[in-house]
């Protein structure tokens, strides 16, 4: 496959996430929940850049938090921090930090969840755009 014929299954499985995050699932589709974010993950290692890699890692992270299991959802969260984001806009940073705080959320630490809020909330201060603010702040008032 070339570089984009990987965005097409990258953001198809990535918008199916959505779709069963946002729905109640069954085990087996908590299943599908994962191999979806996973299936994400791998084509847009093939097709993306810094961004794309950092959401993929957040994704598979809020969908492991999601279905139960911390261990895996920390260590996609720890992923996502991995990338370099010094060029990526404020909504992004904080969404990244709003994923760490719900993996930690997730494991049962809420001394982390509340660290890692307060930072995305003081990163969110700083998106010009009123919508992605409103749509990261959604995120974190999740958590709380």
């Amino acid at each position: 496959m070339t570089t984009d014929e990987h965005r097409a299954p990258a953001s198809s499985a990535y918008h199916q996430c959505w779709e069963l995050l946002e729905s109640e699932r069954t085990p087996a589709q908590d299943l599908d929940l994962l191999t979806c974010a996973l299936s994400s993950r791998y084509h847009w290692q093939q097709a993306g850049g810094p961004a794309e890699w950092a959401i993929a890692d957040w994704m598979a992270s809020r969908c492991a938090a999601a279905i139960g299991q911390p261990s895996l959802a920390l260590a996609f969260a720890q992923a996502s921090a991995t990338h370099d984001a010094s060029g990526f806009a404020p909504w992004l940073a904080a969404s990244l930090l709003e994923g760490q705080a719900r993996a930690w959320a997730s494991a049962g630490d809420l001394v982390q969840r509340d660290r890692l809020i307060a930072m995305a909330r003081g990163t969110l201060a700083d998106e010009p755009d009123q919508q992605n603010r409103e749509l990261i702040e959604r995120q974190i008032s999740e958590l709380t």
